[in-house]
């Protein structure tokens, strides 16, 4: 009852610690994408952010020469993106659907990272959802706007836009990838207890190749 009281006689307090609780459960949603964002270079540096960094530099001397046609452009960009979007969102609802427990239980035997299959839709949705900011942005210029920022923004725009077009197709090779392990988990037994017994001969079979190659 006294620790009901309290809660009630400080409603400030509460409020502060609700704030603090949702602060901090948005900073550890944010962690959870950048952990499963953590590509190597060599799965950046590929030609869709080239095309990317082509298609910025175009915005920007578009943007420098003839504003009126960049900003003419702007509604059929957001219907671009906008698809991007749902595109990604299918894709990754495909893959969920299959991820219940049985095939989890035979990742984990397999030692595969559902989240690794994820990852490249994640990464388009951050791509178009930066280039939707950035096309709501750039729909409040005019050709009467100062040519340095626009010209910078469409830059901006202009990236994250054809890189995330470009990107859905290394997204359809992972969704066929998927499909693959879906395919190659059909070996692995769906009983707890027989993952385990695999897993212990598989074990022997390897103690029993070190012990031969040994003797010879």
């Amino acid at each position: 009852m006294r620790g009901l009281r309290a809660v009630l006689s400080d409603p400030a307090r509460n409020m502060l610690g609700a704030k603090g609780g949702e602060s901090h459960m948005s900073k550890n949603l944010l962690t959870h994408l950048s952990k499963a964002l953590d590509f190597r270079p060599n799965e950046i540096l590929r030609a869709d952010l080239f095309l990317g960094v082509a298609g910025g530099a175009g915005a920007t001397v578009l943007a420098l020469i003839t504003p009126s046609a960049l900003l003419r452009s702007v509604t059929i960009a957001a219907g671009l993106v906008g698809v991007i979007i749902g595109t990604v969102v299918a894709g990754v609802a495909i893959q969920t659907a299959f991820m219940d427990q049985s095939f989890l239980r035979k990742l984990r035997a397999i030692n595969r990272d559902p989240i690794r299959y994820l990852a490249p839709f994640l990464f388009t949705a951050v791509l178009a959802i930066l280039a939707m900011a950035g096309l709501t942005i750039l729909s409040t210029f005019s050709v009467k706007s100062p040519a340095a920022i626009l010209a910078t923004i469409s830059g901006l725009v202009g990236l994250f836009s054809i890189w995330a077009i470009i990107s859905l197709l290394y997204c359809l090779t992972t969704l066929v990838q998927f499909m693959g392990l879906k395919v190659d988990a059909l070996d692995v037994p769906d009983d707890p207890a027989e993952i385990e017994a695999a897993r212990e001969i598989l074990r022997q079979m390897e103690t029993l190749r070190e012990h031969l190659g040994g003797e010879s």
